[in-house]
């Protein structure tokens, strides 16, 4: 089964989202929510993002974007389970939500799968191997093996759409390595894109799916930029291959200061990217809506709890000192009592958090440091060792399951005290702005947040079917929910083209 016009249609009617909220996406004839759940740093192992899919699907949202590398497919594996989970209910029919995924990253489970085969002498083919830990692939016979893996994390037997993701790191890597002339470094990009076209048009033919298309954060780029990936060209390639062609979609990131879409005419007859793609009928999708790259730095575009100077350092050595003992709890008595032994090298320390974040309220630079730490650090590893050993505690769930949620509570009241401590220079930015985008369209001022305001730009801009919010946390849901169902603003464009002076 696969999502159908008739069945997206009802499901937007069924959930009385505004008209405003929902759209035809492209010329596939299916009608999608005009927000999307972004499955990026989502996972099968916390809790909260499975009860914030769910939010969202119950609250009208019928588009999923994740992809083969997200979380190292463990988030096609929780949007899997929960899909099935709502179909075996009845809330929600196969036909009615659009599922996207992604290929071409190779990382982590792949990339050790990818080494393993070139130990066999049987590597995939036209392999970039852009750094030690992330390599990337867009030949048929890796694509085969993505797509048969997807599908069968997310347990379905079709994929509506499946995307190439990032194709233009064979472009980065020929120009660090400069192993190509510009030229034929580009001539030998769209023949790797042409051939992943011609093996995708196999896929919609033997039925695994319906339409496919270009993730590409060089879709906005200048037409001029090394790394460009001209929409035009793709076009003409879809095109040779067959007039009935199904490449239908397009992903791309866009924000408030990352306009390229909008305003770079770097298609053809000087058009731009938005104005190429109505053209063709082509969907689009957009990604980091509220994560803006800002000269060299990401600015994250929402607003930020704080703490003060004197509260933090009031509170944050209580804290530090309660995660220390529900570590040394772990390692002296829970540990042992499990019998984590025949599982954990017994020389190293499991969870050690305390140690190294004792320091925490001067170690980070600002909010962009710390959160980059949280996310791909700290936070990752947790889960990972509380999955690995959740799964190895047996006949001792009980006593696993009270020192997990001590655990828990520990770290997340030192997290959250570091986020607000941290996020205080991020927070006067988000609030300039805020007040900048209510002086620049007065209609944002009915919305609260800045997340909110910023999403209500891209959902007002003529051709930008579908922004992808990360919704890991029904919160988030919640907020892109109020934002869709705003009513309609006539003119956001001053939201950009105005000068807009963030306090740094």
């Amino acid at each position: 089964m696969l999502a159908s016009p008739e069945k997206t249609a009802a499901h937007q009617a069924r959930h009385h989202l505004p008209e405003s909220a929902r759209c035809e996406f492209g010329a596939m004839g299916l009608r999608v929510s005009r927000l999307g759940f972004g499955c990026y740093r989502v996972d099968e192992i916390t809790a909260e993002h499975a009860t914030a899919l769910k939010l969202a699907l119950r609250s009208g949202i019928n588009l999923i974007d994740t992809s083969t590398n997200y979380t190292d497919g463990s988030s096609e594996r929780m949007v899997g389970r929960i899909l099935q989970e709502l179909f075996k209910s009845s809330e929600l029919q196969r036909e009615e939500v659009v599922v996207v995924s992604k290929a071409g990253y190779v990382q982590g489970q792949n990339l050790q799968l990818a080494q393993e085969r070139e130990r066999q002498d049987r590597g995939f083919p036209e392999m970039v191997k852009y750094v030690q830990n992330c390599w990337h692939c867009i030949h048929p016979d890796f694509l085969n093996d993505q797509l048969f893996r997807s599908l069968a994390r997310l347990q379905l037997d079709h994929l509506d759409v499946l995307l190439l993701h990032n194709p233009e790191y064979f472009l980065s890597d020929a120009l660090h390595q400069r192993r190509h002339d510009p030229g034929t470094a580009r001539n030998e990009y769209y023949r790797r894109l042409a051939q992943a076209f011609s093996f995708l048009e196999e896929q919609v033919a033997a039925g695994r799916v319906s339409y496919y298309g270009v993730s590409s954060n060089t879709f906005p780029h200048a037409d001029s930029h090394p790394e460009f990936t001209s929409l035009e060209r793709l076009s003409e390639i879809a095109e040779a291959l067959s007039p009935r062609h199904h490449f239908r979609v397009i992903q791309f990131p866009a924000n408030l200061f990352e306009t390229g879409a909008m305003f770079e005419k770097n298609q053809s007859g000087g058009r731009t990217l938005l104005e190429f793609a109505a053209e063709k009928n082509l969907a689009t999708l957009v990604n980091r809506p509220l994560n803006a790259m800002h000269g060299s730095s990401m600015m994250r575009l929402a607003g930020f709890a704080t703490i003060s100077t004197a509260e933090a350092e009031k509170v944050f050595p209580a804290q530090i000192a309660a995660l220390a003992e529900a570590e040394k709890s772990f390692a002296q008595t829970v540990f042992r009592e499990l019998h984590f032994e025949r599982f954990v090298r017994t020389d190293q320390p499991v969870f050690a958090w305390a140690e190294q974040l004792q320091d925490g309220l001067t170690l980070f630079r600002d909010w962009a440091h710390w959160d980059h730490v949280k996310q791909h650090v700290i936070e990752s590893q947790t889960e990972m060792a509380l999955h690995f050993l959740r799964e190895k505690a047996g006949g001792g769930a009980a006593v696993w399951q009270e020192w997990e949620s001590q655990y828990r509570h520990a770290l997340a009241a030192v997290i959250d005290t570091l986020s607000r401590y941290h996020a205080r220079g991020a927070a006067a930015s988000s609030e300039t702005l805020a007040r900048q985008l209510d002086e620049k369209v007065p209609a944002l001022k009915t919305s609260l947040r800045l997340s909110q305001k910023a999403l209500r730009v891209l959902l007002n801009i003529p051709g930008l079917d579908c922004v992808l919010l990360g919704m890991r946390r029904p919160q988030y849901v919640e907020d892109g929910i109020v934002a869709l169902q705003n009513d309609p603003i006539k003119d956001v464009f001053p939201a950009f083209f105005g000068k807009i002076i963030v306090a740094r």
